[in-house]
């Protein structure tokens, strides 16, 4: 009966992943929800839960499904990982003062993941950022974000470069940060396509609408990542449109930035940032 039981748990699951394969995420959620309700649920259930809610940015529900997986398997650090990755996107969603309280748990679960996984990147990054951006009366410090890009160095050359581009130019020292920022466009140019990622993908983008850094290749990793796109990104598709408009200003097309950035608002109508960028647009 078990193993019947198990069985029947595992195919659900695999039904689920088919459907958020497929871009079918309402289908998936429906699914997966259903077992929830039956008390059918496992941790693969769970798990795939807190992805769609982290995909559809409710990290509440996020967090309650994540805060099951740690609490069952405190070991695992992928489970350590997106606990700690949800309460830091909450974090940023609230007001600073509200964020206070979720940073000695972001803490917490992004270094176990990292102490657990010593090939863990993400949580690596995540750490870089989150101790460059607080200050240091609540814990922030240089020195600990340089240690753990200095970790990724084995890890990913790449995400290595970009840590310190970020962690140099966040010291206002862009002239430096964009050494950095050239050798991770080159190294991730030559870099089998086995290690490449659609979050680099996104970033590499994000970095050349910002900084005016290789255009056309910004556009390529952009277009790829909306090639790819899917439950597991954690960029939505109006942040997409939003850097290729970026890019199209640097590269002075007006008219096909401001088609862009109606993209995104098309998205998401009270999208600030592409609100903002659009008055920019019109001012030039």
């Amino acid at each position: 009966m078990l193993l019947t039981s198990l069985s029947y748990s595992q195919s659900i699951s695999d039904k689920a992943i088919s459907y958020l394969e497929s871009g079918k995420v309402a289908e998936a959620k429906t699914l997966l929800n259903e077992q929830v309700n039956k008390n059918n649920a496992d941790l693969i259930v769970f798990e795939l839960l807190g992805d769609i809610a982290s995909f559809e940015k409710n990290w509440d529900t996020a967090i309650s499904y994540y805060k099951k997986l740690v609490v069952a398997n405190p070991e695992n650090a992928n489970f350590n990982l997106k606990y700690g990755g949800a309460l830091g996107m909450k974090a940023l969603s609230v007001s600073r003062l509200q964020a206070v309280v979720y940073i000695p748990d972001i803490k917490k679960y992004l270094s176990l993941a990292a102490e657990q996984d010593r090939s863990q990147i993400v949580a690596r990054r995540a750490l870089v950022e989150l101790y460059i951006k607080l200050p240091g009366i609540l814990g922030g410090s240089d020195e600990k974000a340089l240690m753990y890009a200095n970790q990724l160095k084995d890890l990913s050359p790449v995400n290595a470069y970009l840590a310190k581009g970020f962690i140099i130019k966040e010291n206002e020292n862009i002239k430096e940060a964009l050494v950095y920022y050239k050798n991770a466009f080159n190294k991730y140019r030559n870099t089998n396509g086995n290690m490449k990622s659609n979050s680099l993908n996104y970033e590499l983008g994000k970095v050349a609408a910002e900084l005016n850094l290789e255009s056309q290749y910004g556009m390529q990793l952009l277009d790829t990542y909306t090639k790819n796109y899917s439950y597991k990104d954690r960029c939505s598709m109006e942040w997409v449109y939003l850097r290729k408009a970026q890019i199209l200003v640097n590269m002075r097309n007006k008219k096909a930035a401001l088609a862009y950035i109606d993209k995104a608002l098309t998205l998401k109508a009270d999208f600030n940032e592409a609100l903002d960028e659009k008055k920019r647009i019109h001012e030039l």
